[in-house]
């Protein structure tokens, strides 16, 4: 298991899917091979345009009485995993062309069936999707 990232695809993109029993756009999926280092939960979509984004973020910490299991009657948590919960918060910036060029698979269970997908890009270019078998 461990860690994945996220892909979508936006409406409007014009590339043949293969049949998977419902509607590849519709549906978040996970990938672990976009990148050469370790997945990150990061969010990467392919536009109509069938380009790859991924976006841009930073992280801040989160005051502790605006966490959700601060305990205003105690000034505090009951426990340090919930003072750990709600603890840093995601500032989306934006969403920049990584300019792909490569294959990269993507799954997702369907239906109680595992699918797993590849895209194909040419110089920054969605050019295929295929099923792995």
């Amino acid at each position: 298991m461990g860690l994945f990232d996220h892909l979508t695809f936006e409406d409007g993109l014009d590339i043949e899917f293969p049949d998977i029993g419902t509607n590849p756009l519709e549906v978040t999926w996970q990938t672990k091979s976009i990148t050469r280092d370790y997945p990150m939960m990061e969010n990467y979509k392919i536009t109509a345009a069938g380009r790859l984004f991924k976006e841009e973020a930073e992280y801040e910490h989160v005051p502790e009485e605006e966490r959700p299991h601060y305990d205003e009657a105690i000034g505090g948590f009951e426990s340090p995993m919930r003072e750990m919960a709600g603890s840093m918060r995601k500032i989306h910036l934006g969403w920049a062309d990584m300019e792909y060029h490569g294959i990269f698979e993507f799954h997702r269970t369907i239906d109680g069936d595992y699918v797993s997908l590849e895209a194909k890009f040419t110089d920054g270019q969605l050019a295929e999707i295929t099923r792995n078998e």
